[in-house]
């Protein structure tokens, strides 16, 4: 217990210090490399998280060190981090990847660029290859590369962070199969996607009983081309008539996420099925920023707009009328955005 207690404090308590230098192969994207420094609080830091593994010492954990202490090649260990705003919110197997790490690649994630410095190594390179879809942003095939280049000059520990799950309406497929053509070693380490957290830290659970809720689809708002994408086929949308809630990830922008409400109001009128549920009145709920903290000063703050499939654009509005994106968010549908099952102090 005095050992979990010391690396906590130990995190709360680390310092960091680096200076930003650009990356010659990728105009207006930024790469992190960690200046020499007395970084006494990180090594204590590490050296905790090092003793916790030596301590637990499963089977799992011992594959785990063995992979990334393995220095005669790179090995690239793909993480997924789901919605974490902080460091003591990861699990101890990432954290001990990351204390070890020569190379971070990183998403655009709850976990701030301030936090991933606080526990990886004082010359481990630390590099944002996050997208978003309405501003400039790294291409996949750049990120694939970088991450061949980074593994093939010299045998490195190199960590991939990504959001939510990996898998799910992620690029890691294309990462993957770039590694296996160069032969280059690598871990998967699933995480929980924000099509389940997100709703549900914003209050909302994807199913409930008492109000008939039993099943949830889930969409991608966007096309790997960045275009709008959201029930465009007839059979698609025909099928959320049997779907009790509705989730769409990655339609921040206002354009997309007043025509995708249009699109399912105007099914409904048109349609002779009894079972749509899907009206100008059903109740839904924007969810940005999913997890986000006021305890992390370095993580933007979670932020929920709810209203309903008539409303809930110019409900965002009516804050901010120049208002044209809340990315990153998560869009609910269904009679479940009637609750509100935020964490409460009781006072």
């Amino acid at each position: 217990m005095l050992l979990l207690v010391t690396a906590i404090a130990a995190v709360r308590a680390a310092a960091f210090a680096c200076t930003n230098n650009s990356h010659p192969r990728h105009r207006a994207l930024s790469i992190v490399t960690f200046a020499s420094r007395d970084d006494g609080p990180n090594d204590a830091l590490r050296q905790s998280i090092q003793n916790m593994v030596s301590i637990l010492n499963s089977d799992e954990t011992t594959a785990q060190s063995s992979s990334i202490n393995d220095q005669e090649h790179s090995v690239v260990n793909i993480i997924g981090t789901g919605l974490t705003p902080t460091l003591l919110s990861l699990p101890l197997s990432t954290l001990h990847m990351l204390s070890q790490a020569d190379v971070v690649l990183y998403d655009s994630l709850g976990l701030s660029h301030h936090d991933i410095c606080q526990i990886v190594p004082n010359s481990c390179k630390v590099i944002c290859v996050g997208k978003r879809g309405d501003r400039v942003s790294w291409k996949q095939n750049d990120i694939d590369n970088l991450l061949v280049d980074m593994a093939m000059e010299q045998p490195r520990r190199i960590v991939r962070l990504k959001g939510g799950d990996p898998f799910l309406f992620g690029r890691t497929r294309s990462e993957i199969e770039t590694l296996r053509a160069k032969n280059i070693s690598y871990t998967y380490t699933p995480g929980i996607s924000s099509c389940i957290a997100g709703p549900h830290l914003g209050g909302i659970p994807l199913t409930d009983t008492e109000l008939g809720c039993q099943s949830f689809g889930v969409w991608s708002g966007t096309d790997a081309f960045g275009k709008s994408r959201g029930l465009n086929d007839t059979n698609e949308a025909d099928f959320t008539a049997n779907v009790d809630v509705l989730v769409f990830l990655m339609i921040g922008r206002l354009d997309k996420l007043k025509a995708l409400c249009q699109l399912l109001v105007s099914r409904g009128e048109n349609t002779s099925t009894k079972s749509w549920k899907w009206n100008a009145d059903t109740p839904c709920a924007v969810i940005q920023n999913a997890g986000g903290s006021t305890g992390n000063l370095h993580a933007p703050d979670q932020k929920i707009w709810r209203g309903t499939l008539r409303n809930i654009v110019s409900t965002i509005q009516n804050e901010d009328e120049t208002c044209t994106s809340v990315s990153p968010a998560v869009f609910v549908v269904g009679r479940v955005c009637e609750l509100d099952l935020r964490c409460h102090s009781g006072e």
